[in-house]
């Protein structure tokens, strides 16, 4: 009896970690991964670590950063968006024009407001007329680059006078103000995510809409309000960038779209929704920032970026479906 009871403890011990097993990977995976990342780094060129090179990283970084954070709230609702850079350079022009005859703060006000607006217009479309969030997001980053090209010619806005530079380029005591606000949106909008009762919708929405929707949610209203919300982090970071540059244009950083995807992907937030953290976002934009900081530092060439970002979103991808079926199958 006793043989046949240990064996029993055994096994339930065993299928109990069988059972963690998945969400342990996926906890201490990328963790793992950035420490191996910055230690490698660190060890190639230990300028890298450095309070100079951090402070300029989380400068550099702002603007995906903080669209990443938007863009978690909407992938976790089991939405996405596809104007993102589309948005972000008509935010940065409206910033710019803006700038040209008015305070900085009337500038970047502008430029915030034009994201929620065009964040408001693609929820509306996926949550209320339910259109595909792909086939949405792609015609009104059309539309929204249409406007930035008759808005600017294809010419370039520039912006005179210093103080329109200090929210990009400023600092405190040797601190970037943009990295101060990447680190704010990190902590609030994951303390929201975490702790209130509009976090918890965002999940229940993302893992299961029908039932959100049977249960009295207002899941039409939870799912537009993430495009809102990452209109409005698309507006400051367009807004972020225009002052670092003094200057804006229509096309100026068509690729960021794929920044702001690989660190949101890369964290763990899973496509499908309803799984992710904004944590494992932070985590994220570490292993991305470390991979494009690394190449510098370490006299890599830029060209192999595109292969080694796009390596990582495969893997990723393959590691959240192979989880994602090891779990169902328990």
């Amino acid at each position: 009896m006793n043989i046949a009871h240990t064996m029993t403890e055994g096994q339930t011990t065993t299928h109990a970690w069988q059972a963690r097993l998945p969400g342990l990977i996926g906890v201490y995976g990328i963790i793992a991964t950035l420490v191996i990342l910055l230690s490698v780094v660190a060890i190639g060129n230990p300028a890298f670590l450095s309070a100079q090179n951090l402070f300029n990283m989380s400068s550099q970084w702002a603007p995906a950063g903080i669209m990443a954070v938007g863009m978690t709230f909407v992938i976790l609702t089991g939405g996405f968006d596809l104007s993102l850079a589309s948005g972000y350079s008509l935010c940065a022009v409206i910033a710019a024009y803006v700038g040209q005859a008015h305070a900085p703060s009337v500038a970047f006000a502008a430029a915030i407001a034009v994201g929620l607006a065009f964040g408001l217009v693609n929820g509306v479309l996926v949550a209320v007329v339910r259109i595909n969030p792909f086939i949405t997001t792609v015609g009104s980053g059309f539309i929204i680059t249409g406007v930035a090209l008759v808005m600017t010619k294809n010419a370039a806005f520039l912006v005179d006078g210093t103080e329109f530079g200090v929210l990009g380029a400023g600092r405190w005591m040797g601190i970037p103000y943009s990295g101060m606000l990447l680190v704010v949106f990190l902590v609030v909008f994951g303390l929201i995510l975490a702790r209130t009762i509009y976090g918890e919708a965002i999940y229940a929405v993302g893992g299961n809409y029908e039932a959100s929707r049977l249960s009295g949610m207002r899941v039409r209203a939870v799912v537009a309000s993430s495009y809102v919300l990452l209109g409005g982090c698309v507006g400051l970071a367009g807004s972020i960038t225009a002052s670092q540059l003094s200057s804006a244009q229509a096309n100026l950083d068509p690729g960021i779209i794929f920044d702001v995807l690989t660190i949101v992907v890369v964290g763990g937030t899973s496509l499908s929704g309803g799984t992710g953290a904004m944590w494992r976002t932070a985590v994220g934009l570490g292993i991305i920032a470390t991979i494009s900081n690394g190449f510098v530092l370490l006299d890599i060439s830029p060209y192999y970026q595109s292969i080694i970002k796009g390596s990582i979103i495969v893997a990723a991808l393959a590691l959240d479906t192979g989880l994602s079926r090891l779990v169902r199958a328990k």
